[in-house]
C-alpha cells in the first residue's frame, strides 16, 4: 500500500505534542513494513511554519529543533518525499477543493494523496466530511483514484472511502 502521512503525525519531531495522539504514533505507523510511506514537500514547509510561529513566541521550540525534525524526516529510509508539482492534476484538484476548504496546504496534501497513493492517514476529519457533501468533487476524485481510502488517527481504525453512499 502507498500511504501518504499528513503533517500532524510529524509534529512531535519538532517538539509539538498533540493531546489526542501518543508521541510515538509515527514510529508505530512506520513499523508496518509492508507499506510504502510518503510525505508531501509541503509537510516540511508546514512544520517549519508552525515551528517558527511557536519559536517566535518564546515557546520551547528552537530553530535547531525544527531542523532536527526535518532532517529526521528527510533521512528516514522508510519515508518517500513527493512533491505537489509532480502531477499537474494535483494543483487542478486542490483548486477545486478550495471551494469547500479554506486551508490551501490541506487541499494540496489531500490532492497529492489522491493523485499518487492508495491511502492518506490524517487527523482532519472535517475535510472528509466537507468532501462527502460535494457530489461533483466526489466524482472528480473517483475519476482520478477510484480506490483512495482515508484513515483517521492511526492505521488500525476503519478506513473511509468516497463511494455512492457518500452522495
Amino acid at each position: 500500500m502507498k500511504i501518504l502521512i499528513d503533517t500532524s503525525y510529524f509534529l512531535p519531531l519538532i517538539k509539538i505534542g498533540i493531546d489526542t495522539i501518543p508521541d510515538k504514533l509515527l514510529i508505530d505507523i512506520l513499523s508496518k513494513s509492508s507499506n510504502d510511506y510518503f510525505y508531501s514537500t509541503l509537510t516540511l514547509f508546514e512544520l517549519t511554519a508552525k515551528g517558527l510561529k511557536l519559536s517566535s513566541k518564546g515557546d520551547q521550540i528552537t530553530p535547531q529543533d525544527i531542523r532536527i525534525g526535518i532532517d529526521a524526516i528527510q533521512n528516514n529510509a522508510r519515508l518517500i518525499e513527493i512533491s505537489f508539482t509532480d502531477n499537474p492534476l494535483i494543483i487542478e484538484l486542490a483548486s477545486q477543493f478550495k471551494a469547500i476548504h479554506n486551508d490551501t496546504i490541506d487541499c494540496l496534501i489531500f490532492a497529492t494523496a489522491i493523485c499518487n497513493c492508495d491511502y492518506i492517514i490524517t487527523m482532519d476529519e472535517s475535510f472528509f466530511e466537507q468532501l462527502k457533501k460535494s457530489p461533483i468533487l466526489i466524482k472528480k476524485v473517483k475519476e482520478i483514484n477510484d480506490n483512495i481510502k482515508i484513515c483517521f488517527n492511526d492505521l488500525t481504525g476503519e478506513l473511509k472511502a468516497l463511494n455512492s453512499n457518500s452522495l
